[in-house]
């Protein structure tokens, strides 16, 4: 039963990702289930110690840039999560202002002590979906002449002990009218 829904799972997050991926706009709709399909997937891979939520705070009908969040969902997962003992949370949360801020929140083990991680294991370089989605924020900026892109904020305790990281992603949009 669980490789059967992971394959339907998996296939219906292919065939969206590739039906996306030529369009300039999607619905924000499709966007949070895109995000729901592919956080399913990686719960049934992570099993019982990983939750996650979505908060959609978004009450108008938007259209954004495809595919601008999930590189940093993925990364949340892999370098923030991944070596975390014990429960996993992420959550997601969509704002509207001037642009659609998108909060991507973890309580994982924080960047510099993936960094280390990294480092150990010998990985440098930057991964391709960051580094593209890096060019598209200054594609997009310079487009709409607005403070579009990402911003990383390392979280702490009291102890001044690394309790995850949060990064705002700050994406164009357009009405849906």
């Amino acid at each position: 039963d669980n490789s059967y829904s992971y394959i339907v799972k998996f296939s219906n997050l292919v065939r969206k990702t590739l039906s996306y991926s030529d369009l300039d706009f999607i619905d924000l709709e499709d966007e949070i289930n895109l995000l729901s399909i592919y956080l399913e997937l990686e719960k049934l891979r992570i099993r019982d110690n990983f939750e996650y939520q979505i908060i959609d705070n978004v009450e108008e009908d938007i259209q954004i840039p495809p595919m601008l969040i999930q590189p940093f969902v993925e990364n949340a997962l892999k370098h923030g999560l991944l070596h975390k003992e014990g429960k996993k949370k992420l959550i997601l949360r969509f704002e509207l202002s001037d642009m659609l801020i998108c909060t991507i929140e973890d309580n994982g083990i924080g960047r510099v002590k993936a960094q280390e991680i990294k480092t150990r294991q010998k990985k440098q370089h930057e991964s391709f979906s960051v580094g593209a989605t890096k060019t598209r924020f200054d594609i997009l900026k310079k487009h709409y002449k607005k403070p579009l892109g990402m911003e990383y904020i390392d979280l702490y305790d009291k102890e001044n002990q690394a309790i995850g990281t949060r990064v705002l992603l700050r994406i164009p949009y357009r009405q849906i009218y």
